[in-house]
């Protein structure tokens, strides 16, 4: 999985983030992988990540490119 973080300060712990909701996410929806390749389909996951005592509200993009899962992280 490649992350692309909002800011390159914390982009250890985003990419750690953005894996692990990844995984959170397949165990409830494990049909979601082949959905998303066969249709193109980019699945956006809204939550609340702790950052330095702050809570930050996200949005995570995850979107197959060329069979590379990618996870663009937006600040909202």
């Amino acid at each position: 999985m490649i992350v692309i973080p909002p800011t390159a300060e914390f982009e250890e712990y985003f990419t750690k983030f953005a894996k692990q909701a990844w995984t959170k996410y397949m165990l409830k929806e494990p049909n979601i992988e082949d959905e998303m390749k066969k249709y193109h389909k980019t699945l956006c996951v809204s939550c609340d990540m702790e950052l330095q005592s702050q809570t930050v509200s996200v949005k995570l993009h995850y979107r197959f490119i060329r069979s590379t899962l990618y996870c663009f992280v937006e600040e909202v």
